[in-house]
C-alpha cells in the first residue's frame, strides 16, 4: 500500500520472507534503483546477518559517490529495510523494532531522503522499544567526526519519521510523546570519498616502450609530540636539529627497530613531519618483476630519481625482506641488496629511513655508520606512555575519559602495544555506545589474548640487542617494572 502526498511517498510493505512484521517507509522524493546502492545494503547487511555484541562504524570509500545522484544511493533503504532489518530482529532481537535511513551529509546541514521504520504487525508506531538503527550517510566531507554525531542522526531520524506518519496517516494510532527510544545497536555507513594519494612518477625506458611506476608520496600524520618522551629529546639532538641545520654532520639514515605495533612507522612520521619533510614509501610491491633483470633496473630508476629529490624523506617500512646475503640465495635478491648498499653510501640523497621486527635478519652492511648512521630501539610502552597514548586517542575519537578512568586503562594495558591501546579504547566507546565506564572497559579488555610472559622475552631480546649493537643507538625499552 502507498501514500502519495506531493512529492512525499508513504510506503506500507510486507517483508517477502518475515511477514509477522511491517515495514512503513517514507520517500521525500522517489528513489531510483542503482547497483551501488544495492552494494552498499548488502556490505551492511554482513553486520546484521552475524551481529557483533558492538556498534559497527563501515567505511566505504569511492570516487563514484561524488557522481551518482542521492536518489539512487537512497535506495539502498529498500532492501535494508524489507530483508535485512527483519532477519535480524527475527532471528536476534524479536522484541525490538529497527530505524534505517540514508542521510546526505554533502550541503551544510544532513538532509534525510528515505527512512524506514520496521516492527511487529500489530505493533504500535512510535513506541520506546529498544531499538536496532542502520544509518547511511553520505560524508564527503568527513564531518561525522564525533561519535556524539550519531545519536544527533538517531534523534533526526527519528523525529523526522514519527512526525511525518503523524501529519500525514491520520488513521493510524501514534503517541504524543516525540521521545526518542533507547539504541540498542547501530550499524553507521559512511560513504567516503577515495583518498587521493600523490604519487611521484618514475619512467623507465624499456626497449621501444617506457614503463611508468607510481611511488606514493604523502605527508606524514603524526607529530614529535606523539612519540615517548624519553625517546623525543634524543631524536631532536642526533637526528631533527642537525639535519634542520643542514649541518654536514647530520645522519643520512635511520633504522628504527621494535616489535609490531609500537609506534616504528608513527615516529618515522614524527621525524619526517619535525623536518617539514613529506614521505615516499618504497615498497617491493612496487618495483619486483617477473622479468629476469627488470627489479634491478627498476630499482636502480626509482633510488636515482629520489636521490635527486631533497623535499622528501623516504620510508622502507618492514625492511625484513632485506635478508642478509648470507641467507639469500637468489640473485635477484643478493642484486637489489647490493644496490641499495650503493645508494647509501650517496651522500646527497636524502634521508632514509627503516623500520624492522627482526634486524638480525638485515645484512649487517646495510646498517653500518655511513649507510643507517642511527638506530633506534623501541619496546612495549611504560606506564608513562600508555597513559599519554589513551589520553591523545580519546581526543582523536571525541571521548571524554576522567583520571579514575585513565588509571583504570594504564593498570589494565600491561605489555600492550601502542596500537592495541587504540584498539581498546575504540572497542570500549563503542560497548559504551560513545562512552566508555568502567564496565565498557573490562568488556573490551576480556576481548584482548596478551601473553604477558611472551613479551617480557621480546623485551628482554631488544634489551640485549640494544646492549650488543655496535654503533650509534637511541633506546627506549622500559624496564619491565616500569611496564607493570
Amino acid at each position: 500500500m502507498s501514500h502519495t502526498f506531493g512529492h512525499l511517498r508513504i510506503y506500507s510493505l510486507t517483508p517477502p520472507k518475515y511477514q509477522r512484521y511491517r515495514v512503513i517507509l517514507i520517500e521525500p522524493y522517489e528513489s531510483i534503483p542503482h547497483y551501488l546502492s544495492l552494494k552498499i545494503a548488502f556490505r551492511a547487511f554482513k553486520y546484521l546477518y552475524k551481529p557483533l555484541e558492538a556498534n559497527i562504524e563501515l567505511r566505504i570509500r569511492s570516487s563514484r559517490f561524488k557522481n551518482i545522484a542521492p536518489l539512487k544511493l537512497a535506495y539502498s533503504v529498500y532492501p535494508l529495510s524489507l530483508f535485512a532489518l527483519p532477519f535480524f530482529l527475527a532471528n536476534y532481537e524479536p522484541n525490538w523494532q529497527g530505524l534505517v535511513a540514508y542521510i546526505d551529509y554533502s550541503g551544510d546541514e544532513a538532509s534525510i531522503y528515505s527512512s524506514a521504520i520496521v516492527v511487529r504487525r500489530g505493533s504500535r508506531l512510535g513506541t520506546q522499544k529498544p531499538t536496532a538503527f542502520v544509518v547511511i550517510v553520505n560524508d564527503p566531507w568527513n564531518k561525522l567526526t564525533d561519535k556524539r554525531d550519531v545519536d544527533t542522526l538517531f534523534k533526526l531520524v527519528w523525529r523526522f519519521t514519527i512526525t511525518t506518519l503523524k501529519s500525514y496517516l491520520k488513521n493510524v494510532m501514534i503517541p504524543d510523546s516525540l521521545q526518542t527510544p533507547r539504541r540498542k545497536f547501530t550499524v553507521l555507513v559512511r560513504l567516503l570519498p577515495k583518498r587521493e594519494t600523490e604519487y611521484l612518477e618514475i619512467r623507465v625506458p624499456e626497449a621501444h616502450d617506457v614503463i611508468t611506476l607510481k611511488i606514493p608520496v604523502k605527508s606524514p600524520e603524526w607529530s614529535v609530540d606523539d612519540i615517548p618522551s624519553k625517546l623525543r629529546e634524543d631524536l631532536l639532538t642526533i637526528v631533527i636539529r642537525p639535519l634542520i641545520q643542514k649541518a654536514n654532520y647530520a645522519p643520512r639514515g635511520v633504522l628504527i627497530v621494535g616489535p609490531p605495533g609500537v609506534g616504528k612507522t608513527v615516529t618515522a612520521e614524527a621525524i619526517a613531519s619535525a623536518l617539514n619533510l613529506r614521505i615516499a614509501e618504497i615498497r617491493p610491491s612496487l618495483y619486483r618483476s617477473m622479468w629476469y633483470g627488470m627489479t634491478e633496473k627498476f630499482l636502480e630508476y626509482t633510488l636515482k630519481t629520489l636521490k635527486r629529490r631533497h623535499d622528501i624523506v623516504v620510508l622502507l617500512d618492514d625492511v625484513d625482506f632485506l635478508l642478509g646475503r648470507h641467507v639469500s640465495v637468489h640473485e635477484t635478491h643478493i642484486s637489489e641488496i647490493t644496490i641499495l648498499l650503493r645508494y647509501l653510501q650517496e651522500p646527497q640523497r636524502p634521508l632514509v629511513i627503516m623500520t624492522t621486527n627482526a634486524p638480525e635478519l638485515l645484512d649487517a652492511a646495510i646498517i653500518r655508520p655511513g649507510r643507517i648512521d642511527v638506530t633506534v630501539v623501541m619496546g612495549y610502552p611504560d606506564k608513562e606512555m600508555r597513559r599519554v597514548i589513551a589520553l591523545k586517542c580519546a581526543k582523536r575519537y571525541g571521548i571524554e575519559i576522567d583520571d579514575s578512568l585513565l588509571d583504570t586503562i594504564v593498570k589494565i594495558t600491561r605489555w600492550f602495544t601502542n596500537a592495541e591501546i587504540d584498539a581498546l579504547i575504540r572497542l570500549a566507546a563503542s560497548k559504551g555506545e560513545g562512552k566508555i565506564t568502567e564496565e565498557s572497559l573490562a568488556w573490551a579488555r576480556q576481548k584482548f589474548n596478551v601473553n604477558e610472559r611472551w613479551r617480557k622475552s621480546i623485551q628482554d631480546q631488544l634489551r640485549w640487542f640494544g646492549e650488543n649493537f655496535q654503533g650509534i643507538l637511541i633506546k627506549y625499552v622500559p624496564k619491565d617494572t616500569e611496564v607493570e
